[in-house]
């Protein structure tokens, strides 16, 4: 159904009834067309296996998906076999080798970090299932293939697209420069907040973004180097004091991140704003999926454990920041198991739920404003 008459169906059907009216997918529909199984997001060891639970029999057809981040899937592969009753399917992620129990079924090109798996058990009922999964990564810089498909599907658009929220955020809550971005990535936030009158400074760990982020802002405004490191890059000392911190997605990404806002505490200004935002531990998709969080999909969230909206209150005013905002937001999941969407579709659909997640500071990114009031541990 094209997008303009689903609208108007649907505010159609909301005058009519006196109820907010939304669509579902299909497999929202009845639990006994659902293909019971159990599968893991996050693939260990490099071999993914599903259990498929269902009790029925028939002939069960495999379908193999390589999907980038984000964006769209392609079919690496499709199979079939008889099905008799619970058993296995086992994907080697090395080699693509496909298996239902021991029985061989076939290989299939070796997938990307993303594998969507499309199920479907013919029988004397038609049982459907898509689950999605991803391949951890060693850990490595944050070098072109993590901006270019590894983690991010377009990671100019997102900026683009936060560089706006980011804008109108440092307008509410009255920022002033020269302004310092801590994780600057590519530059196009620093950028953004130049354009708009505010000196603004970056540094970033990653030589490839800087080296992007020098094509889009000054140069000599923007430091690769380790924010973290005993001491600061002199060209950021000498631009000393700030009256803005910035980090934006990068506070997770510290190994110490209480550490290092302890330490910023010297190249600020009494009052200076403070404006982060990042994952948040404490939220309700990491509580009901545990190691298949969403927070885990980066190599480079080194301290996304110890970042969440609880820990965020406990912190900052003993290092002397004054929160003056704090609130959690999204249900956060790029699985493509629909067991998974539903919170994508509920956070959507229902501002019920969104309430819901804020007040009980249970959303997937926390989102904080707060003060150096010059003091602190």
């Amino acid at each position: 159904m094209k997008a303009p008459l689903k609208r108007l169906l649907l505010a159609a059907a909301k005058r009519v009834t006196g109820r907010e009216v939304v669509l579902l997918p299909a497999a929202a529909a009845d639990a006994a067309d659902t293909l019971a199984i159990r599968a893991p997001y996050r693939v260990e060891e490099q071999r993914l296996t599903i259990e498929i639970l269902e009790t029925t029999t028939g002939v069960l057809h495999v379908e193999l998906q390589e999907r980038s981040s984000g964006g769209p899937a392609a079919v690496l592969w499709s199979g079939e076999a008889s099905y008799g009753g619970p058993t296995t399917l086992a994907i080697d992620w090395r080699d693509g080798q496909v298996f239902l129990g021991s029985q061989r079924l076939g290989q299939a090109p070796v997938p990307g970090r993303r594998l969507v798996v499309r199920l479907r058990l013919e029988g004397a009922t038609t049982k459907r299932r898509t689950s999605g999964h991803y391949a951890p990564v060693a850990a490595r810089a944050a070098d072109a293939g993590y901006f270019e498909g590894d983690v991010y599907a377009d990671h100019a658009l997102q900026e683009t697209e936060e560089s706006a929220s980011i804008l109108a955020l440092l307008d509410r809550f009255g920022a002033r420069g020269p302004l310092l971005e801590i994780g600057c990535a590519t530059g196009g936030v620093l950028a953004a907040i130049e354009a708009r009158g505010l000196p603004a400074f970056g540094i970033d760990s990653s030589g490839w973004a800087v080296a992007q982020a020098r094509t889009q802002h000054r140069p000599e405004r923007v430091f690769e180097a380790d924010a973290e490191a005993p001491d600061w890059p002199p060209g950021i000392r000498a631009a000393a004091p700030f009256e803005t911190l910035l980090l934006w997605s990068s506070f997770e990404h510290l190994r110490d991140p209480y550490a290092l806002l302890g330490k910023a505490r010297a190249l600020l200004s009494p009052g200076a704003l403070l404006l982060l935002q990042a994952t948040n531990c404490d939220s309700l998709t990491r509580f009901l999926f545990a190691k298949d969080w969403e927070g885990y999909f980066d190599w480079t969230h080194q301290g996304v454990d110890a970042v969440g909206a609880a820990r965020l209150q406990q912190e900052l005013p003993r290092l002397g920041y004054r929160i003056v905002h704090l609130s959690t937001h999204l249900a956060w999941t790029l699985n493509d198991d629909p067991t998974h969407a539903t919170l994508r579709d509920w956070y959507v659909s229902d501002a019920r739920f969104r309430r819901l997640l804020d007040e009980t500071q249970r959303g997937d990114l926390v989102l904080v404003a707060a003060r150096y009031d010059g003091a602190g541990a």
